[in-house]
């Protein structure tokens, strides 16, 4: 009689280490017992892959009360406000297939849109439209020449941050012309909205995001395009997931605080709510967002990671980028406005600007809900809205409103909607970026990948966003992730090798993306997308 398979996923705060015994390696009738930490889109489709491979009796440990993870979609009317994940990048991917599939896609947009089509709002401020144009000329040809820089010029893209690259050229910008003090105040004022497009996009600090990124990074698709979704977005593709996974599997508002490997018996136990389960495990998977990697790695892993994972964890950069949504009863833009770029001047409206007048920089309206308008905060930003109350987010976004349209007659939002993720203990942050110290330590995203092993088969294994070599910061990296180790535990399980006919197609997303490159097993992803 063949023995049911038990697997836990762990998402959000865990992971398991396990071994089994070499007598049971390759017996088909034996399945092992998985954990995996975490019900995010990697501990989703984790778990989602191993019931392809024929594995149903598992558990799912996850911090939150909900699925998703850092994805989180807010019902609003008769739609979702997607607090996390909003674009996929791409289309040769499986999410973007599945939001097709769904209806869900709703249209190519570029990841300069909200700049490209912002109106410029001053109020009484003496800003001329020809000197916005002449920064947005020059700021134009920046992008491309990153992008060069970091394809063609390997050592300047290691060496320098954006902020770094920039300021080289900005400088040279404002030597070129003689141009007033009151003009190169209104470029440093413009020059926030060209910033705040880098850290968005990479959820980082630009002062420590290294241009490298841009070679690293690679969804085969076009350059700066992604695919919008519309008001049921990613609401839709975590349910379409999550739909084969049993209910009974999954283990809300459990976080999992240490994972314990028994170097003699190869078996994991799991402390979990202050608790040590009594079920044993032969893997785990951990899916935790690299953030809470960085802060409780020392306490979450008996015996401690090795130090090159300690190093890559600490070196590999996770940032914060965040959406504030506020509601207004009648909208007070234009029914043509897409987006709107706030431009308060230093020495025009104050003699000095606050954390806050620097800080917001875009507002986006939603459009399937054209009263409200969505936030923008990356870098400082995030961490800084978060620790605002909502009456002093609601005083400061109306008085910058009042000033840079001149109407004091602006009412206050009615409703703010976010999450504060930089103080959610089981989240930190968003999503991660390549650092100037990672980048010139030649550390790679999918150093993250590396499983913990005992007697060279991998027991304690990491999936999500932050462990794809190439698609890091994004969703599709997390699902891949996910398939990517539920496909290296059954290998190793069965021990016969990647093409194994007993693998249940195992390593069969090769067709969606194809990376050519030759890396060694032990620190490669097997699924190789």
């Amino acid at each position: 009689m063949s023995v049911s398979v038990r697997i836990v996923l762990i998402v959000i705060i865990g992971c398991g280490i396990t071994v089994q015994k070499e007598s049971e390696k390759g017996d088909s009738s034996i399945k092992p017992s998985i954990a995996i930490v975490g019900a995010g889109i990697s501990g989703l489709s984790t778990a989602r892959r191993l019931i392809e491979l024929g594995i149903h009796d598992f558990d799912i440990y996850e911090g939150l009360d909900r699925i998703g993870g850092r994805i989180h979609a807010i019902p609003y009317k008769d739609g979702f406000l997607q607090m996390g994940a909003q674009f996929i990048n791409g289309a040769e991917n499986p999410l973007y297939k599945i939001a097709n599939r769904l209806g869900l896609i709703a249209d190519v947009v570029s990841d300069t849109a909200h700049v490209d089509n912002a109106h410029f709002a001053f109020g009484s401020q003496n800003v001329k439209e020809e000197d916005i144009r002449t920064f947005l000329d020059f700021t134009s040809k920046l992008d491309p020449k990153y992008r060069s820089i970091a394809k063609h010029d390997e050592r300047t893209a290691r060496r320098y941050t954006f902020k770094e690259i920039f300021t080289l050229d900005y400088m040279h910008f404002l030597k070129s012309q003689n141009f007033t003090d009151q003009q190169k105040n209104v470029f440093d004022s413009l020059a926030r909205s060209f910033r705040s497009y880098w850290e968005f996009e990479w959820a980082a600090d630009w002062s420590t995001l290294s241009v490298h990124v841009l070679k690293e990074w690679n969804d085969y698709g076009p350059e700066c395009e992604s695919f919008a979704t519309n008001r049921i977005g990613f609401k839709g593709i975590l349910d379409d997931i999550a739909a084969p996974i049993p209910r009974e599997a999954f283990n809300f508002n459990s976080r999992v605080e240490n994972i314990k490997l028994n170097s003699i018996t190869g078996k994991i136990h799991l402390t979990v709510n202050d608790q040590v389960l009594p079920t044993e495990y032969d893997y785990v998977i951990v899916t935790s967002s690299l953030g809470v990697l960085k802060k409780y790695h020392h306490k979450m892993f008996t015996p401690p990671l090795p130090r090159q994972k300690i190093e890559a964890i600490e070196k590999i950069g996770f940032g914060g980028s965040c959406k504030v949504f506020f509601e207004w009863e009648h909208p007070f833009w234009s029914n043509s406005t897409y987006s709107i770029a706030p431009l308060p001047v230093r020495g025009m409206i104050s003699e000095k600007l606050d954390a806050f007048e620097e800080e917001t920089t875009i507002l986006q309206v939603v459009d399937w809900a054209p009263n409200v308008l969505s936030a923008w905060y990356a870098g400082r930003g995030h961490q800084l809205v978060d620790n605002m109350s909502e009456e002093e987010l609601k005083q400061r976004i109306t008085q910058l409103m009042r000033d840079m349209y001149n109407d004091d007659s602006i009412p206050l939002p009615s409703k703010i909607i976010r999450t504060q993720l930089t103080k959610n203990e089981l989240l930190l942050g968003s999503y991660s970026y390549m650092t100037q110290v990672q980048a010139l330590s030649h550390i790679s995203h999918s150093q993250l990948a590396i499983p913990v092993k005992l007697d060279k088969r991998p027991k304690i294994l990491f999936a999500g966003e932050a462990t794809h070599h190439r698609l890091f910061q994004t969703t599709i990296g997390g699902y891949l992730s996910g398939r990517r180790e539920a496909d290296r535990a059954v290998t190793d399980w069965l021990g016969n090798g990647r093409n194994s006919s007993q693998t249940h197609g195992i390593g069969d997303d090769n067709s969606l993306i194809e990376d050519q490159r030759e890396v060694p097993y032990i620190s490669q992803p097997i699924t190789l997308i």
